[in-house]
């Protein structure tokens, strides 16, 4: 598969993003490897998140807290975007895991 010059950069910009600098100049491998580590710490970065909104909204639904319906909104709207952002995280480390798989298989 051939990309294109927009998609390269963006694949290098992946990189400085989500991999370490000796990680970016290892061999590709080692590179997939790192990436699938990222990966999983995103699921469990997610989990955390879920397990609080769940954890706070339960507590408030029960009375269990004293939480004003502002500051529980507020806090909703921040593990929401949250959420989205380790969601979006997640997109772009499986497309450079697609893009550095092709680029071992192509060598």
């Amino acid at each position: 598969m051939t990309y294109s010059e927009e998609d390269l950069e963006r694949f290098r910009r992946y990189k400085r993003i989500h991999l370490k600098h000796d990680e970016m100049e290892a061999p590709l491998d080692k590179q997939l490897e790192s990436l699938q580590k990222r990966e999983r710490n995103k699921w469990i970065q997610l989990a955390v998140n879920v397990l609080a909104l769940l954890f706070f909204g339960y507590s408030y639904y029960f009375d269990i807290t004293q939480l004003s319906n502002t500051f529980l909104y507020i806090l909703i709207a921040v593990f929401i975007v949250n959420t989205v952002l380790i969601f979006y995280q997640k997109r772009q480390i499986l497309e450079l895991k697609n893009y550095i798989q092709s680029e071992l298989n192509r060598s």
